[in-house]
């Protein structure tokens, strides 16, 4: 093995140990820590592509910028108003999640759709929320609560 690369299995394997620690000393509220996962990703890989201020555009790039680092296969979104609905498919980090639920423990985090809430944020100056993780069909399913634009 490379001295700079890890296996997958292993660093999800981190992963899943250090989100249901956090989970348990937490519960509910660890989800609102992890919003800020990805962020120094976001800044160096996603940022400077990020062209348009339309949000599918936006997920457009995300989702080149991810498939390109092998972290997902497709993203898919559903606008309808203040909601998106995000289909994430092909996720590095799934089996994280499955195994979070195998715990009976309800997914909370997720990078890619960190990724979304912080475009938002960063391009139209609107805050968003991940409000939702659902696993179903092989892939993530996840909702985004979009806010009022914030006041300059």
């Amino acid at each position: 093995m490379n001295m700079e690369t890890i296996s997958k299995d292993y660093a999800n394997a981190m992963i899943f140990e250090l989100e249901k620690a956090f989970w348990d000393e937490r519960g509910k509220g660890a989800r609102f820590r992890l919003t800020a996962l990805g962020r120094d990703f976001f800044r160096s890989e996603c940022l400077p592509k990020l062209q348009s201020a339309e949000i599918d555009e936006m997920i457009r790039t995300i989702e080149g910028v991810l498939k390109e680092h092998g972290i997902v296969g497709g993203i898919s979104v559903e606008i309808d108003g203040r909601l998106l609905r995000v289909r994430i498919e092909g996720c590095v980090h799934r089996a994280v999640e499955d195994r979070l639920a195998a715990q009976e423990t309800r997914p909370f985090a997720c990078m890619p759709a960190n990724m979304i809430t912080l475009a938002i944020d960063s391009r139209l100056n609107r805050p968003s929320e991940l409000a939702e993780i659902k696993l179903a069909d092989g892939a993530c399913q996840i909702l985004i609560v979009l806010f009022e634009k914030k006041p300059f």
